[in-house]
């Protein structure tokens, strides 16, 4: 099979599957070019040409069924049963008299089979299928030879663009996308590092009154909660998780994680909240929840929160509350921890972040996931 653009850096299942559609392009050709003939010729066409254009129709619209039907593991025998019914077509022209409309025909359903060889099996096969085109053509009508020849050499080399110019697409495409990707993964790997290592160090920062009145417990926290978040990010490293975590049971072990820090987040679950949430809307109402809970540890004066769950239409909302410290949401610049880590990883999964805050009135941060995933376009 031809490989799109010479197939470097394009896996072969997406040659695979893209190549056969490509042969619909041929087959919408002689379908056009059937209409003109037969708009050229009117309705005084004979008996004869309208049996050569049914018998052009039907072959075509068989072929481009099947395409759409069986591409790309039933297409073996396409070249083959098109190369037979060109040789139907080529007979039948010689056993009727000369007729530049049913010529036409003839010609362009053979320009469609060296495209059809050029595109499934290469250019080798498509200039194999030209000479066994032009070779019978020069022993019918030696004086139509070289235009038939110059016909079919038109439809190789068009072949041979269209693949070129599909490959250069497919590249591209695959590059952008790789480098897509490799920046979600760089600012995957930020917002990781931000909410967890970054975040844990910041609040061994945070001052406390055991510092004074009791340093020894005090350190003792401070080597357990270290202790307790290095297993973690080891567990992480080398171990794959086996199957799906709910949001329930993420929750859970959140409020015992923060509780290890020193915040009391009390958790509440309405019974009917929570359903079949993908993978990632979980993941990202859990992460976003964290880093909420985090910002009250740091910023809110207080040691309680509470986090609550209910089912809303479409989806599931998440609430963070406190009753902290706050602050003024117009006045304070978004850090990356609101930006990156709440409001931009629940746009990611199709949903959205609000936070709601005055001071002395604590802080409300509320998380919206759709049950149906929903990635955001462009």
């Amino acid at each position: 099979m031809l490989m799109l653009g010479g197939g470097k850096g394009i896996p072969a299942r997406l040659v695979q599957t893209t190549l056969p559609r490509l042969v619909l392009v041929p087959v919408v050709f002689r379908l056009v070019m059937l209409a003109q003939a037969l708009w050229m010729a009117g309705l005084t066409g004979s008996a004869v040409l309208w049996t050569f254009a049914v018998l052009h129709l039907v072959p075509n619209v068989a072929e481009a069924a099947w395409i759409f039907r069986w591409a790309p593991a039933g297409t073996r025998l396409v070249p083959v049963a098109d190369a037979g019914v060109a040789v139907l077509f080529v007979l039948g022209t010689t056993l009727v008299a000369q007729d530049e409309v049913i010529t036409s025909i003839t010609w362009t359903h053979l320009m469609g089979t060296v495209m059809i060889w050029t595109l499934l099996r290469g250019a080798v096969a498509g200039a194999v299928a030209l000479g066994a085109a032009v070779a019978p053509q020069t022993v019918l009508d030696p004086a139509s030879s070289l235009g038939l020849f110059l016909t079919l050499a038109t439809a190789l080399v068009a072949s041979l663009a269209l693949v070129g110019l599909v490959g250069a697409s497919m590249r591209f495409a695959l590059g952008f996308g790789e480098q897509q990707g490799r920046a979600a993964e760089r600012e995957r790997h930020r917002r990781d590092v931000h909410d967890t290592v970054l975040q844990v160090m910041e609040s061994f920062a945070i001052p406390a009154p055991a510092d004074e009145l009791d340093p020894a417990a005090s350190l003792d926290w401070l080597r357990r909660t270290a202790r307790a978040q290095a297993m973690r990010i080891r567990i992480s490293l080398e171990h794959e998780p086996t199957g799906p975590v709910g949001l329930h049971q993420r929750l859970r072990l959140l409020g015992a994680e923060m509780a290890a820090e020193g915040l009391r987040a009390e958790v509440v679950i309405q019974d009917d909240a929570a359903p079949e949430l993908p993978e990632e809307a979980a993941m990202a109402l859990h992460d976003s929840a964290r880093e909420a809970l985090r910002n009250t540890l740091k910023h809110s004066g207080t040691r309680r929160a509470v986090v609550s769950v209910e089912q809303i239409g479409g989806g599931v909302s998440l609430t963070v509350r406190d009753h902290g410290a706050g602050f003024d949401v117009g006045d304070r610049r978004r850090g990356f921890g609101l930006e990156n880590s709440i409001i931009a990883r629940m746009a990611e999964v199709g949903g959205f972040a609000r936070i709601e805050s005055s001071p002395g009135l604590g802080t409300r941060v509320v998380l919206l996931a759709p049950s149906v995933l929903s990635l955001p376009v462009g």
